[in-house]
């Protein structure tokens, strides 16, 4: 049987497991560096990758017989495919979610604009 969307929204996590998943969720939020629409607004995710990438980049130019290079980079792969199987099976309750991604989703879902969920 499928769960309601509210039942999946007001799901109740314990403190810990919602540090985690604060620290999981907000890998793919966007650093707004000054609230401007600057290409440097990106998910912290894409900083990661970047570094990784770099890091496997120094690897390659330090050790030329080395097959280890590729492990940074690789190891971010795995993280954003490990991440996102878990968000698409446990997503982001309504307690988690920031003002305008509630808004985001009440119009993603054609609620009005000042719905929440409730059980009933």
């Amino acid at each position: 049987m499928s769960k309601s969307i509210e039942e999946i929204l007001l799901k109740p996590y314990s403190k810990w497991a919602m540090k985690i998943r604060r620290v999981i969720i907000n890998l793919y939020r966007p650093v707004l560096h000054d609230r401007s629409n600057s290409i440097f607004n990106q998910h912290l995710l894409a900083y990661l990758m970047f570094g990784l990438f770099g890091c496997s980049g120094i690897l390659l130019a330090l050790g030329f017989d080395q097959p280890e290079f590729g492990y940074p980079f690789l190891s971010g792969w795995v993280l954003v495919f490990i991440t996102q199987i878990y968000l698409r099976f446990f997503p982001q309750t309504w307690a988690e979610m920031y003002d305008y991604e509630k808004a985001a989703f009440r119009q993603l879902h054609k609620k009005r604009k000042n719905w929440s969920p409730k059980l009933k």
